[in-house]
């Protein structure tokens, strides 16, 4: 292992511990600066739903909208599974990306530890995004039953009903936060498989990756329609 690590750079050790930990640490962080993300306005929406939901005999449409939701994260589910086994074979192929990054004389050598370090990164990251987004599966699949339970529009009115209101749109939530976190694993990717080439390049990539980020979850137009929560929802006749 030492003789391993001996073969990195500083530059690329410093790479992985910043990868890292803005992976892990990104979201209690901006959040501490910048207050509520896009995600956290949507708790408004999910729990006008759920409530508005009370009103309908039929719930066929609330049905779809989870199942949607469900397909959606499938998606990605699917697709992470794929670029796991790309990865997979990809590190496979070191000698020879080593040996192609060496050929460009404007980039500094690299070693055949560097290389697989930086792809077993990504591969990290890929399976952190497939786990999130199984585990967001089984929390929209608790959704959907939780909305199987919610009583009769003539019990809307009980303490119970409130109670099926505010758990079912927390878990909707829920399940959001993690399909978010996965598809930001995504975004980190992106900046990790620019690493592959150099660690400058990674940085330049990452500080560009960061800024996307913030300014969709925080300063997006999406953002402030999300954020109105002067709404005042009418009844149902």
């Amino acid at each position: 292992m030492t003789e391993f690590l001996q073969k990195l750079n500083d530059g690329d050790l410093i790479a992985l511990v910043v990868l890292f930990l803005s992976l892990f640490l990104y979201e209690p962080i901006s959040k501490a600066i910048f207050g509520k993300n896009i995600s956290s306005q949507m708790m408004l929406w999910r729990k006008a739903w759920a409530t508005q939901m009370l009103w309908r005999h039929e719930r066929i449409t609330d049905v779809s909208l989870v199942r949607g939701l469900i397909h959606n994260v499938s998606f990605f589910a699917t697709t992470t599974v794929f670029v796991i086994s790309g990865l997979v074979a990809l590190l496979g192929t070191s000698q020879s990306i080593t040996e192609k990054i060496n050929s460009f004389s404007y980039l500094n050598g690299t070693t055949e530890e560097a290389v697989v370090l930086k792809i077993t990164s990504l591969l990290f990251i890929m399976v952190i995004a497939f786990f999130e987004f199984a585990w967001s599966m089984s929390l929209h699949a608790n959704s959907l039953l939780m909305l199987g339970s919610a009583p009769e529009p003539s019990e809307k009115d009980s303490k119970a009903t409130s109670l099926v209101v505010n758990k079912l749109s927390e878990m909707s939530v829920l399940a959001s936060y993690h399909f978010q976190y996965g598809v930001r694993a995504y975004y980190f990717g992106i900046s990790s498989l620019a690493w592959i080439i150099h660690h400058y390049v990674f940085y330049a990539i990452f500080l560009f990756v960061i800024i996307v980020i913030l300014r969709r979850e925080f300063f997006s137009r999406a953002f402030y329609i999300a954020s109105m929560e002067d709404i005042k929802w009418s009844s149902s006749e």
